[in-house]
């Protein structure tokens, strides 16, 4: 069965038999639809919509004048989505697309080369549809009410029982549907050579004629007419940061990192985008509820841990684009350092602590490599705790020898960081003396 004429195909029937040889209803494209308002001629633009502009709840049924040029399919209020903030590629929401929705929003462009950007988040679970799963549609033709005229070109099935995606009704392979995170629908469309190519996830589902249609019967028009989110009763599934761009125009920004630094250490973060249509606005998430809105911020963390950074670009046509870095934060380190080595009866040294941070667990060597050292080679201890700022003294344990040695004093703490000063002298007896 093909699922685009089981799916319009009863209007067909409604309007033959209510207008009867009044059927040049839907004829043009370009005539108004079914409210009176105008719809657009072909915009030669980029398009983009964030859904961060609506309100939360708001359904986009194109019945006011604040739904973005979104509405239901034959401009139906019932079937239009809403506006949510469950699930979010960039804050605060998103499309929700469920149940009867059916959302349509037309463009009309004729001509040029375009990229189509979508990120999709499909929730594990999701289930039902009339033929298990939902749609990603694209025109060629539509009209409100003209579904006899109504042609398409991109009809993607995101199918919840075999977990693939497919291309309905072509004979490409398909490739496996991806649950609980935003993945990216990328289609490519040259309506100079009238030709597109799909990508789901970046990786390529099918390329083909832009007229061809999704039955392979060449009879479209070089338009990309609308664009239909479909849900075909099945449970919820999530749009967000749409865009329609020439190619390399696409917004794209860069969160720089990874980054790294201590508790309570101002740490700077570097942004950059390009693409899109200036001015834009910046918005970082630090992952510790902090956030910034310029281009390179610092930022202070109180707690050590490892922290996703977001930035939020934002360009002057309400495209965004996002990307994601990671923060390494640590508590302050101790830096330790052995600043004397002393003879006399014995072996003498001090392990000082010049870092930010205490140092636990200090175990310290206290190592003569002399050939004629008899007693005292070699002497361990630990010191529970030096402090940031303070210091330790040490002592070897009765040393016995005679001629010269070098004497190797050294310290690792368990926060991972080592010290040690190498000094010669010269051992007779229990006296340890000439160190330098």
């Amino acid at each position: 069965m093909e699922k685009t004429n089981s799916k319009k195909m009863l209007v067909i029937g409604l309007v033959l038999l209510f207008l009867g040889a009044s059927a040049t209803i839907g004829v043009s494209a370009y005539r108004a639809n079914m409210n009176n308002q105008a719809i657009p001629s072909p915009i030669h633009r980029a398009w983009a919509d964030s859904f961060d502009s609506y309100t939360l709840g708001q359904a986009l049924d194109g019945q006011g004048g604040d739904d973005g040029g979104w509405k239901g399919w034959d401009n139906n209020p019932g079937a239009a989505g809403i506006i949510s903030d469950v699930e979010t590629h960039s804050s605060p929401y998103s499309l929700s697309v469920q149940g009867a929705t059916d959302q349509v929003h037309e463009f009309q462009e004729t001509s040029g080369v375009w990229t189509f950007t979508a990120w999709q988040f499909i929730p594990v679970g999701q289930s039902g549809g009339t033929y298990g799963g939902t749609y990603f549609i694209m025109m060629n033709n539509y009209v409100d009410g003209g579904s006899a005229t109504d042609k398409w070109s991109v009809q993607i099935h995101f199918d919840n029982v075999n977990n693939v995606v497919e291309s309905e009704f072509d004979t490409t392979p398909t490739l496996p549907l991806i649950y609980g995170q935003w993945v990216k629908l990328r289609v490519e469309i040259d309506l100079n050579t009238d030709w597109f190519q799909f990508y789901y996830n970046e990786q390529l589902l099918v390329e083909k004629a832009w007229t061809a249609g999704v039955n392979n019967d060449n009879i479209g028009d070089l338009c990309f007419a609308a664009l239909d989110l479909f849900a075909d009763s099945s449970t919820t599934v999530y749009y967000d940061d749409l865009s329609f761009l020439p190619p390399g125009e696409e917004l794209v920004c860069d969160a720089g990192g990874p980054y790294s630094g201590e508790i309570n250490q101002a740490i700077s973060f570097t942004g950059f985008a390009t693409g899109g249509t200036t001015p834009y606005t910046w918005a970082w998430t630090f992952g510790d509820s902090g956030t910034a809105a310029v281009q390179n911020p610092t930022h202070t963390y109180t707690a050590p841990g490892v922290y996703n950074v977001t930035l939020t670009v934002t360009d002057a046509a309400s495209g965004t684009a996002t990307d994601t870095a990671v923060a390494t934060i640590i508590a302050p380190q101790p830096e330790l350092e052995i600043t004397t080595i002393t003879g006399g009866l014995g072996v003498k040294a001090v392990v000082k602590n010049i870092g930010a941070g205490d140092a636990t667990n200090v175990d310290w060597t206290i190592t003569l490599d002399g050939k004629l050292v008899f007693l005292g080679k070699s002497s361990t201890g630990s010191v529970a705790t030096i402090a940031s700022g303070a210091e330790s003294s040490i002592k070897a344990k009765f040393i016995l020898g005679f001629g010269k040695t070098n004497i190797v004093v050294s310290a690792t703490c368990d926060e991972g960081v080592t010290a040690e000063l190498t000094k010669s002298a010269f051992v007779l007896g229990p006296m340890v003396i000439g160190i330098k």
